[in-house]
């Protein structure tokens, strides 16, 4: 009995020292213990424990979050460009007088569409991407435009749908489709020259001005 009881002592003497720190720093247990809970209260509150930088690629500070802010801004583009289809022969129909009613409906989907991606961009957040702020106005810019020419198209085409002149070229509503459409034009492209290095950047597609 009293063998055991100095063997038991004798183990309790030696965990006792191994927990000591040599060099008079923090235990192997406080420092266990210190981690733990600075892990809970970033996890709690969203921010990194004192004396500990923010984390890294994966952080609220690395590039993971403009890569997913880069993807929602590209499907966004890909929404415009899809809705963009059907523009050219919606036109050709109207100039044409024939399938008038095909061309104003579509004329009138692609308007609708062009509207709520206007409202969709002014909602996007690309406070993390390079030059986000730049590339977010630019990208209003265009499809704001876009839209201003849709919605003119769409007036011409309504008169055109009720009683269809082939003189259209010379109708005011056209006529500012066509400079809406020219300015939009030149805000895709600058928009593209901030985005395309950075859809480089996160493998996402690379665009032309048609494409948005």
């Amino acid at each position: 009995m009293a063998t055991t009881t100095v063997l038991a002592i004798a183990l309790i003497t030696a965990g006792a020292f191994w927990l000591i720190p040599r060099d008079g720093g923090t235990s192997v247990a406080g420092g266990i213990g210190a981690a733990t809970t600075g892990d809970r209260a970033e996890a709690e509150t969203g921010t990194p424990a004192a004396g500990r930088s923010p984390q890294g690629p994966q952080g609220p500070q690395g590039p993971q979050d403009a890569e997913s802010q880069a993807r929602v801004l590209d499907a966004l583009l890909a929404d415009s460009g899809g809705s963009r289809s059907g523009l050219g022969s919606a036109l050709g129909q109207l100039r044409s007088c024939e399938g008038t009613a095909t061309g104003l409906a579509t004329l009138q989907r692609i308007t609708a569409a062009r509207r709520e991606q206007v409202v969709q961009v002014n909602a996007l957040d690309t406070g993390r991407l390079d030059d986000g702020d730049a590339v977010k106005a630019r990208l209003t810019r265009a499809l704001t435009a876009s839209f201003d020419a849709d919605d003119a198209f769409l007036a011409w085409a309504t008169r055109q749908e009720a009683d269809c002149d082939r003189a259209w070229s010379g109708d005011e509503d056209y006529r500012r489709g066509l400079a809406f459409s020219g300015e939009a034009t030149t805000a895709k492209r600058g928009f593209l020259k901030l985005w395309n290095p950075l859809a480089r950047r996160y493998g996402l597609p690379v665009r032309d001005e048609h494409e948005i």
